[in-house]
């Protein structure tokens, strides 16, 4: 016998007794209309906390990154101008870009910022070269390359590469991060440049 059926027909058995208003089977068929009754009545009250609950919220699912837009009306076609900087010293850089499609082409020219600061830029980043890449909405995709040669160059045998991720934050401004290398001092890492038109 459940311990709950058990204490309920104890107390009913004590009441019996104290009173003595009810027979044995009498009360026993008491007890019994009051166990069922007790258990209904706790199946409903369970039924009814169930019912009440509801059944939870799935989780929401995560939201998918979107791809930044680009801004109205924006193309990359024109001439840029900025400033930048690695662990090799500060730099400057002029473009001459022309968009068509999703393909970006052009001319870089790239420059220490202060010829006389005594930095790897200040001589190594004397170079004119090529950029060439990808627009996908907002973010851009750029290789910059200087070949090795050139005239009045002061480092004419090293090659400088960048491989850059930007940024159009606005029509007229490019934040980007980049990496390379330059063939006479090694790898290039932790570089920053901002161009604006």
């Amino acid at each position: 016998m459940p311990e709950a059926e058990r204490r309920l027909r104890t107390r009913l058995g004590r009441l019996s007794a104290a009173t003595g208003e009810i027979t044995a089977s009498t009360s026993d068929r008491t007890q019994s209309v009051v166990i069922r009754e007790s258990l209904f009545a706790a199946a409903v009250a369970v039924a009814s906390t169930i019912a009440c609950s509801g059944t939870p919220a799935p989780p929401a699912s995560p939201a998918t990154p979107s791809t930044p837009a680009t801004p109205a009306g924006a193309t990359l076609t024109g001439a840029w101008a900025g400033t930048g900087s690695d662990p090799q010293g500060p730099e400057k850089m002029t473009w001459s870009l022309t968009q068509a499609g999703d393909a970006i082409s052009g001319k870089a020219d790239l420059s220490g910022l202060n010829a006389a600061d005594g930095s790897c830029a200040a001589c190594h980043k004397l170079k004119s070269g090529t950029i060439t890449g990808t627009v996908s909405g907002a973010t851009i995709a750029m290789r910059l390359v200087f070949p090795a040669g050139g005239d009045g160059v002061p480092t004419p045998a090293c090659t400088i590469t960048f491989e850059a991720t930007g940024s159009m934050v606005s029509r007229d401004r490019i934040d980007a991060t980049y990496s390379g290398t330059d063939t006479c001092e090694g790898p290039i890492t932790g570089g920053t440049f901002t161009m604006s038109r």
